[in-house]
């Protein structure tokens, strides 16, 4: 027989770790039981090395229905309906087999919103990869939009917008991170608590395959450099099976005897049933013989296992089983009676008639010892930008900033995406800061956006993320939704790298210092290691998806100038050569002192464009590439010009294309800009009315002078 020490370490688990096992059993684990422990003690299941650090995350909030540990955040959004909304990586599948990485990690988030009880409604994506045209990169673009396009276009959830980054960075390890939303109401919350000694365990959906096998451990390992030969250990999706068990999912509630359900995504069916049970604090009997498998001679360890995709696990009231089964097979969708509740608090599953694991539930869920790590004292200080002189041609740089990747339009990925079914989408990709939808029958919606500034993060990862908070703050106030609350994506390289183990706590550090700033709670989110390739270490890539509620979505401002209108510029206008996409253009750095971010300043600006929706009708906060490309693109969305003046002090370069925090350009009738910019000096809001709209040019007075046919021309040749 195989020593079970040597299979958990060859399964990643430590000795330390594999002692706690020993310990917590009161005996050695069999083989079965190791691979348990190696999927549900990763470091992706378990939250090993993160775990203490986010429980220092404020958790509570006005409006908040439920939060860390349950399938997706929950927020009340007003007339009895909540969104449930959440952000899941799949960066290590998508580096393997791009289409179906992200195809399964859009499925399998889409199931934690089911799992919720909401009906999905929209879908955003924040993707980071390598240059173009380098190495894989183009492949990988091409089969990430493609996986993407392909499981959410065919399940019929909108994608809404999101955000694409190329950077060398990534090259060997790119990020894609989906974020969920979905609809439900608040008497429909459901719950993964196990409860009810006799009740049955229902097992329904798709078959159980060899997909995917301990996906959640190959989840927590660095990419080697041949990473291709690990396909075995990425799942393969089935919109239209996901589809139909959504359907079959939403419309089997507590009235048809559901008491709890869990989808099976990392670990697969050994994740739902241990976690259901801790939750619950009862135990499982589970029959892996009852599990509808794919394939034959499966054993107990690749059913236990297999990440195969649409699959829930359900409790149903035992006198309520037979009509279950019914109602999932009426909808086209496999399901089978695997097991039954216990009081035991254990986890005991049969094979072949005989016990192949007998675990505490609650040490399996919640018993992996929390790793060890040491945090570098300091981290190494950002350089600044070496000395070097305003271009002659400031125009030209312009034209070079927009057809940046990071920059120009993203039309050839969000044209792949479906952004309206579903009748509910009222700003999709393009068209605000922040994408809208609406509730049911009403004119009352939320907006939701999804940020991330790796690139500000590797110079400071604490000052980056609080600028990645304040942006997520701005886009939603410029489309007119007051930040309710977030959820995060946190990838990062090794934690056994004490500067990287640095980073992250900063990068923690700075959420928690944030959102308590703000008064907004983090609903839950991921939390994605072991970034690494032999590339190095990716950038600490916080992404942060935001909601926010909006009073009246007919009124929310969007990217649009109408010819006669007056043209406001809120914040302050500065020169200070911080880091950003003009200082890396011209000098080759990606450091560069990071500018400084005050959240206070953020969140007045946003209530006061709030406060003036209706007045304001157009609004663009300025982001990457500064100013200047952010009033470019205004125009170019609008097909109408702009002649604005802004201070001379000052170098003109960095006041155009300098990246400074609580800086938004909007756009208001002439008879009400003057009150608009008196009422926000009132507030303490810099603000100046800075010209006038209309015309085919872009006019910086004495500094550019563009057509808008050329702007255009660079705008749209970004595409890698």
């Amino acid at each position: 027989m195989t020593d079970p020490a040597a299979v958990a370490a060859d399964l990643g688990l430590t000795p330390r770790e594999y002692a706690a096992i020993c310990d917590g059993l009161g005996r050695a684990p069999n083989r079965v039981e190791v691979g348990i422990f190696a999927g549900m003690w990763s470091e992706h299941s378990s939250y090993k090395s993160t775990g203490r650090l986010l429980a220092t995350l404020p958790r509570d909030g006005e409006g908040l229905l439920a939060g860390p540990g349950s399938h997706a955040g929950c927020v009340d959004v007003g007339e009895g309906w909540a969104v449930a909304f959440k952000v899941e990586s799949h960066n290590h599948p998508s580096a393997v087999e791009p289409y179906q990485g992200a195809a399964t990690g859009v499925g399998g988030i889409l199931r934690d919103v089911v799992a919720q009880g909401a009906r999905p409604c929209a879908v955003m994506d924040s993707l980071c990869f390598g240059e173009p045209g380098e190495g894989r990169t183009d492949f990988l673009v091409d089969g990430v939009v493609g996986g993407i396009a392909g499981y959410g276009n065919s399940y019929g959830v909108p994608n809404v917008g999101g955000r694409t980054v190329f950077d060398r960075r990534y090259a060997g390890n790119p990020l894609v991170n989906a974020l969920a939303a979905g609809l439900v109401r608040h008497d429909g919350l459901r719950t993964a608590a196990a409860r009810g000694t006799g009740n049955a365990v229902l097992y329904a959906g798709a078959r159980t395959g060899r997909d995917g096998i301990l996906g959640a451990a190959f989840a927590s390992e660095e990419l080697e450099a041949e990473h291709t030969a690990r396909r075995s250990h990425v799942q393969v999706g089935d919109p239209f099976a996901g589809k139909k068990l959504m359907e079959a999912m939403l419309s089997f509630g507590p009235d048809d005897g559901l008491v709890a359900c869990q989808d099976m995504g990392a670990v697969g069916i050994t994740c739902a049933m241990c976690e259901m049970a801790a939750a619950g604090g009862v135990g499982l009997e589970i029959d892996l013989d009852l599990v509808p498998l794919r394939e034959p001679g499966m054993d107990a360890s690749d059913i236990l296992l297999s990440e195969s995709q649409e699959r829930f696990l359900l409790v149903v009231e035992a006198e309520r089983e037979e009509s279950a089964l019914d109602h999932f097979r009426r909808h086209g969708v496999h399901a089978a009676v695997v097991g039954r509740v216990s009081d035991t608090g254990r986890v005991r599953v049969r094979h072949g008639g005989e016990v192949v694991a007998d675990v505490p539930a609650a040490l399996v869920a919640d018993g992996a010892p929390p790793a060890g790590w040491k945090a570098a004292d300091v981290l190494p200080a950002a350089a600044p930008y070496p000395p070097f002189s305003p271009p002659s041609d400031l125009g030209a740089v312009l034209r070079t900033l927009l057809a940046d990747p990071d920059i120009a339009d993203a039309g050839w990925i969000t044209g792949r995406y479906d952004a309206t079914v579903g009748n509910r989408t009222v700003r999709g990709p393009g068209e605000a800061e922040a994408a809208v939808l609406k509730l049911p029958g009403s004119r009352r919606g939320f907006a939701l956006v999804i940020e991330n500034r790796g690139d500000a993060c590797a110079v400071d990862p604490y000052l980056g993320t609080l600028a990645c908070l304040g942006a997520a703050r701005r886009d939603l106030a410029c489309a007119g939704a007051d930040l309710v609350a977030i959820t995060d994506g946190i990838n990062h390289g090794s934690p056994g790298d004490p500067v990287e183990f640095r980073r992250l706590t900063e990068v923690v550090r700075a959420l928690g210092d944030g959102l308590r700033r703000l008064g907004i709670p983090v609903t839950g989110g991921n939390v994605s290691l072991y970034n690494e390739s032999p590339l190095g270490a990716i950038p600490p890539t916080p992404m942060i998806g935001a909601l926010g509620i909006v009073d009246d979505v007919t009124a929310v401002p969007g990217w649009r100038i109408t010819d006669g209108e007056s043209i406001l510029l809120f914040g302050e206008v500065r020169d200070v050569p911080a880091h950003s996409r003009y200082g890396h253009i011209v000098t080759g750095s990606l450091e560069g002192h990071p500018p400084a971010v005050d959240l206070e300043a953020e969140d007045r600006l946003a209530r006061f464009l709030l406060g003036a929706v209706g007045r304001i009708r157009g609004a663009k906060a300025t982001g990457t590439g500064g100013p200047a490309v952010a009033l470019a693109k205004l125009c170019l969305h609008s097909g109408v010009g702009a002649r604005v003046s802004l201070p001379a002090a000052g170098r003109p370069d960095w006041v155009l294309f300098g990246e400074y925090p609580a800086q938004v350009w909007a756009t208001a009738p002439p008879d009400e800009a003057a009150a608009i910019a008196a009422g926000a000096a009132a507030a303490g809001i810099p603000c100046r009315v800075a010209g006038t709209a209309g015309g085919g040019r872009l006019v910086v007075e004495g500094w550019l002078d563009e057509p808008l046919e050329a702007l255009a021309a660079a705008f749209s040749g970004g595409r890698p």
